[in-house]
Parts: structure tokens; sequence; C-alpha cells
């Protein structure tokens, strides 16, 4: 007898289940199962069968495929596998990450099995006995009771909640009163309306005219399935490409759009994007192509692979969360493949491009990489190399030039921008006021008690509030030091709020907008054409594209590259040309105001090229054996007490000494934020070749009385959320 290996979107392994009696299907690799796990039904996959143990019947019962055919074909399951050894994590933990919209609502049902002794029923489960019973609000330890016992019989099915949309279904008569019939043909333009309210405010009439038609039957709900939002296709003729590349480069947006069309029209492909804001951008360009993504709806998406699993798709345009789409692709491209949102933030953290990497080699097809810059693991594959866009670029040396946060320089060419009434960007690396409030007479700063950061300072009310952007902690601003009682404070490190103070002390006249992740204005008017300045942080990035642009400032282009990470001067760098490159037609002016003008980003982007900047940086990787030269694997090691997390750490180093060979060990250390959100953190880094690393990583010891993260291929060491 066979039992099934299931995977729960858990951080456990497969799990062992006795097959359904009800169901003696004989082949169910991949297909959705729902199980019992702690009181309560999960929605996992069958990964795999093993024999029945000797002691099978200890084993708990699995309840009912939801599917009639599979969820994932067994290239998937292989991959899944694979991708979860890869990442050093359980398989349920990438399950969870990868299809985070696996289980559906249930519909489950109850009763008592036929011919079994009524007696058996515990207090308050008798109805069982008198037929089917919705198991919702029933005692589930009483039912698990049940069930273990085989005398509970169950059904259970995916629950569909199709939304509701309120419609016209026919006229009123000629006596309905004026209001309610404004009610209706408000309605009947509109088609349809989510609900009562929202057809009251659009007709400007109350609630209880909107209840009238629909109690007299004039009007009612209907259901409606999800669909697709709909998007105006453009016709963009491909680029013929004179060989297959393995990566694309250079060019504008919609040259690049060009060379993938190229690449992409033989045959169906999975395209990756990093982000949702740029799928929705290049989608118009891809008629008939099949979406998936993490802002629909979770039914939307469960009901969009179903179809993509019945069938074929010529293209599926996606974010991570099309990795395991169970179809026969003949080619996997990755766009922007240097992108930090392809880093998962939690759960497994895999690095989405490595995964991609992962699944063509699963699959037996090609990979490609379409990108303005490549990343510098990718950089030496063979190359279709598009014309860089030639950036305007103006270096303001802060050494020099006077007037802080915007020199009298960057003043006079946003004058210009207003004369000429066009528009500008002003680019923060943080929101809020500004990064640090000191005290000029003694340098006291005002720091979070809960991380190793200071406070950033915001501008709110009489003294102005202090909050960290990252545990959340708040406390308005003092109005005496508390060291030295002084009232003389600075800030330091302008924020989005100080630059909008500043524009409108020096252009009063200049209409300002703000763009963060937080605080979005009404952009309306900039999209109008109408002139002004936008500030805000690289949201700005995924916003909508200004029609006027002329200049792009960035006040203190260092505040962008000083980290403590060797990643820090390619992600510059790879931001300096997507500012290039952030109108379509315009080539606006990349003002930079930096101590360092003679940074290599600079010279890349004043040559026009950034062959320059990455063969540097890639000899200077391989010079360190840092990735791209090796793979890297961070082990984080936190807790409340600073002693626990570094004894932790301590223990871990000693045990992974005695394996590794001299350069593959660095650390331990203090992470370059020591506490972050109440936790002490400390570092372990592993550098060296796949195999090396995979040996070294095989049979890690438990961490005791510490929390033990692993970050596979990391992309950031700081662990910070966006400031």
């Amino acid at each position: 007898m066979q039992v099934l290996k299931v995977a729960l979107p858990l951080p456990l392994e497969p799990m062992t289940y006795l097959p359904p009696h009800t169901d003696p299907r004989a082949e169910v690799l991949g297909y959705r199962v729902v199980v019992p796990w702690r009181g309560e039904l999960r929605v996992g996959v069958v990964v795999g069968y093993e024999e029945a143990p000797q002691k099978a019947f200890a084993l708990r019962e699995a309840l009912a495929y939801l599917d009639a055919q599979p969820w994932l074909n067994p290239a998937a399951l292989e991959f899944l596998l694979a991708a979860a050894r890869d990442s050093f994590c359980a398989v349920g933990v990438l399950l969870n990450d990868l299809l985070p919209f696996l289980e559906p609502p249930l519909a489950h049902r109850v009763r008592l099995l036929p011919g079994a002794d009524p007696a058996v029923l515990p207090g308050g489960l008798e109805a069982l006995a008198e037929g089917w019973q919705e198991a919702q609000g029933l005692d589930p330890k009483l039912l698990d009771f049940l069930r273990e016992a085989g005398v509970l019989q169950e059904e259970v099915a995916e629950r569909r909640t199709p939304a509701q949309a309120l419609v016209v279904l026919r006229e009123p008569p000629e006596g309905v009163g004026e209001k309610a019939r404004t009610a209706w043909y408000a309605l009947r333009d509109l088609r349809r309306v989510e609900s009562m309210a929202a057809l009251a405010r659009a007709a400007g009439v109350g609630g209880g005219v909107v209840k009238g038609l629909l109690e007299k039957g004039y009007i009612g709900f209907v259901e409606v399935l999800p669909a697709p939002e709909a998007t105006a296709t453009r016709a963009l003729e491909p680029l013929a490409l004179p060989f297959t590349p393995v990566r694309l480069q250079g060019g504008r947006l919609l040259e690049r759009l060009r060379a993938l069309m190229g690449l992409v029209q033989e045959g169906p492909a999975l395209v990756l994007f990093p982000e949702v804001s740029l799928l929705k951008k290049c989608q118009s360009f891809f008629p008939g192509a099949a979406v998936l993504h993490g802002e629909m709806k979770a039914e939307e998406r469960r009901l969009v692979w179903g179809k993509l699993a019945q069938g074929s798709a010529r293209w599926v345009l996606t974010t991570y969360q099309g990795l395991l789409l169970p179809l026969d692709w003949e080619r996997i491209v990755v766009v922007e493949e240097g992108a930090e949102a392809y880093k998962l933030p939690g759960g497994s953290r895999a690095f989405v491009p490595r995964l991609a990497r992962l699944r063509a080699q699963g699959l037996g097809i090609p990979i490609h990489y379409c990108s303005s810059v490549n990343s510098l693991e990718v950089w030496e594959e063979p190359a279709y190399t598009l014309p860089p866009p030639r950036p305007r670029l103006h270096l303001l040396d802060l050494r020099q030039e006077r007037g802080w946060p915007l020199t009298g320089a960057a003043i006079a060419l946003l004058q210009q921008v207003q004369e000429k009434k066009r528009q500008a960007i002003v680019l923060s690396a943080r929101r809020g006021y500004s990064a640090v409030l000191r005290c000029k007479q003694c340098n006291w700063k005002a720091m979070c008690p809960h991380c190793a950061l200071p406070l950033r300072y915001h501008k709110s009310g009489r003294l102005g509030l202090l909050q960290c952007h990252q545990c959340g902690h708040q406390e308005k601003a003092p109005e005496l030091c508390p060291s030295c009682q002084s009232d003389v404070f600075e800030p330091r490190g302008p924020g989005v709020e100080w630059l909008l103070e500043a524009l409108g002390r020096h252009l009063p006249t200049l209409p300002r907008y703000r763009y963060t992740a937080e605080a979005k204005d009404d952009l309306r008017p900039l999209l109008a054409g109408e002139p002004g300045v936008l500030v805000g942080t690289t949201a700005v990035l995924r916003g909508p594209v200004l029609p006027e642009l002329a200049l792009v400032l960035l006040p203190y282009a260092d505040g962008f590259v000083l980290e403590s990470d060797f990643r820090a001067a390619e992600r510059y760098h790879r931001l300096l040309w997507q500012l290039a490159d952030l109108h379509p037609h315009r080539r606006p002016l990349l003002v930079l105001q930096t101590f360092e003008p003679g940074h290599a980003a600079h010279r890349a982007l004043q040559a026009a090229s950034p062959q320059g900047f990455m063969e540097v940086e890639l000899a200077l990787r391989r010079a360190l054996g840092y990735p791209p030269a090796s793979r890297m694997v961070k082990l984080e090691v936190a807790h409340a007490k600073e002693p626990v997390a570094r004894d932790a750490i301590y223990q871990l180093a000693r045990v992974l000494q005695a394996r590794a060979q001299p350069g593959e060990l660095l650390g331990p250390a203090p992470a370059p934020v020591a506490r972050l959100r109440g936790q002490y953190v400390f570092h372990l880094l592993l550098k060296s070749c796949e195999e090396r690393v995979q040996a070294l990583m095989a049979n890690l010891p438990p961490v005791r009385g510490a929390r033990l993260k692993i970050d596979p291929d990391p992309q950031s060491f700081i662990g910070l959320l966006e400031d």
C-alpha cells in the first residue's frame, strides 16, 4: 500500500497521509489535497508517494482531492524540491512563498458515519446523527476525536465566492418617484456597481431609495466572475535579432521591449518581472498574454492558474508567483534581473532569478535576461546590446557649491524649469524631514530605544515628531536637549519634507507634490502637463511618467550609495541608468549633488556606457572572492538579549570553522545595524563555490536559545525597511 507525501504551506517538510478512502484515484501526483492538521483543515500538494510503514494505521487520512487535474506537473514538483534544497529551507516554506493563493476557502460538511452508534457522539455534536451539518462553528477538537475514531463522514470542496454586482433588471413604472428614477437611470448608465452604497453615492440619493428599487425588483444583484483587467494594446514591431543572446541590454524601454518581442516570438515563454508596476507598464505590448501577479485577488489567481493548466499560453507575464505554472515553456525571460524586489523578504528568502535558472535547467530550456544594465551575475553571458541612451548629466560638487540642501546652482536650474513651464523630480533617499536630529552644543542625537538607529525627524505640530522607520516607535521631539538643556537643534540628512520646505522657500510659486510609498499626492495636474516639481523617494520609479519632465535632481546622491554592502555601488549605478531612462522619449537633465563627482558610476554615465564600471566592479569582486566569483549565504542570529545572540553565533561559528577552508567563513560579527526591532543581530557569512557551500550547510546544527535565519544569495546586509 502506498501513502501520500503531502507538502503543506507551512515551515515543514512533506507530511505522510493515507489516501482518502472515498476517492481511490491511482495517480494523484501534483493534486491539491485537503488534510487534517492540528484541529483544522489545510490544503497541500501531493509531492510524492512512499510505501506504507508498519504502523500505517497510526497515520491520518487525507479527506479529499480538490481538483480534477493536477495543480503541479512532475517537472514543477521536481523544481519545487530542488529549489527548497538550494535555498536551504523546508519544502513547505518555499511552497507558501511561490503559491500564496494555494488554499481556497472550503465548504466542509460532516455527519456521523451511517451505521455508527450515536452514543459515541460527545455532548454538543448530537445533531451529527441526524444528517449533514456545516462543520463551521463545531469544536475542531471534538471533530478530530471522531475523525481518529473512524466514525466521522466528511465532504470537502472548494467554496467559490464570486463577486456580486448591482444591475438593472427591469424598467420601473411611471409612478416611481423622481429620486428612484434618477438612481435607476444612473445604474443603467453605469451598467453595474459593486454595492447599494456605491449607487447611492453615484446618483446623489439616499440609501433608502436604492433599497426600495431593490425590494421592488427593478434592480438586483447578479454574480460576476473575476475578469482580467482590460488594457489597451499597442502595436510594437518585434526587433529581428541576428542571434539568440542570453542577455539583452541597453536602449530605451520600448527598444528593449522590441528586442524582447523578437526573442519570444517563436513559442511559449514565461516572462518574469520584479514588480507589478513594471509588468503593467509592459503588458499592453503583449496582446493576448496571460497575466498572473500578486495584486490580483486570490480567487482570480486560482482561476487563471486553472485555465493555464488546462491548455497553453503563448506568453505569461508574471511575478515570482508564476514559476510553478505546469506548462511547457520554450524559454524563460527575467526582466531587470538585478532588481532588489526579486528578493523574497520572508520565508525562504530565495532570490527569484536564481530560482528561474533552476526552473529553466529542470525543463531543459534556455533562460534570458533583459535589463537596462544587466547584473554582474550574468555579465559575461553572450549579449545583444542596444545603444544605451546618452544621459544629460550635470554634477554639482558639494565641496565647492554653496547652499544646503539645495545649492544655488540647483535652485537656478529649478527656476529654469518653472520659467519654461516644465516639470522636475527631486529624489530623496528617505522620507520624513531629516535622518537625524542632533544638538549643536553637545552632539546628542535622538536614538530609537529598540533599534541601533537614529530616530527620523518629521515636522509635525509645534515641536515635531521623532519616528523609527523600522520598528514604528514614535515620540514627540524634545523642546530642549535631554543632555545639555540647549534649545539649538540641527537636522541632518534631507528627507522629503525638508526638500518640500526648501523648495517652498526658494520657489514659492512652483507647485510642489509629494510621492512616497506611504503618501501620494494627487498628480493629475502634473499628468495633464501642468508645471510643477515632484518630491519623493525611489517610489517615483514605480509611479506614472510625467509628460513634461525636464529635470531630475538628487540633492544628496551619496545617500544612495553609502551603505555597508558590497552591492551598493552596483545598485547606485543601476539607479542612475533607470533615472536616465525615466521618460520614454525625453532626455531630462540628471543633476547630482555629490561629494564624489569622480565616482565610477558617474564616469560611466558621462561616457554613456556602463561597460567600464561593470568590468572594474567585476574585477574587484573576483579579487575579494565575492559573488559572482562565489556563492554566498548569510546566517543571521538574533535574540532580545545580546549575550544569548552572541553565544549562539559563536557556537555556530565553531562548528563551521571546523569544516571551512581559509577564506570561506567571514565573521561572526554584529550586523551593520547591531540592534533592530528589539533584537540584537549577528551575522556569519559563507562564501565559496556551490559544492563547498552545500557541504558547509549540510547538517547545520540547531541554534539554541536564539532565532536563526538563513539568507541564501543575500542582496542586502542591513535588513532595513524602505526608509
